[in-house]
């Protein structure tokens, strides 16, 4: 796929899809991979505050080893 068929291709689902989510998604995407800006910056306050208590929890030990979280993951979806 040349350059030119990639942009079109990125122009017609941003022009196609109304979710502000995704656009948000895609605006912070480009502006980190460009440099423009810090990824961290471009977190709400609420995603903020779960990285940080995520964090708080790792360094205080609050943690489920990933076999655990694996198994029960199993028993919920099976294995698919």
């Amino acid at each position: 796929m040349s350059v030119a068929e990639l942009k079109n291709n990125l122009h017609r689902m941003v022009v196609e899809t109304n979710d502000p989510e995704i656009l948000a998604q895609i605006a912070a995407l480009f502006t980190s991979l460009l440099g423009e800006e810090d990824w961290w910056d471009s977190l709400s306050n609420e995603q903020k505050k779960k990285i940080e208590e995520g964090e708080a929890d790792s360094e205080a030990g609050r943690t489920v080893p990933y076999s655990e979280v694996k198994e029960k993951t199993k028993g919920i979806l099976g294995n698919l």
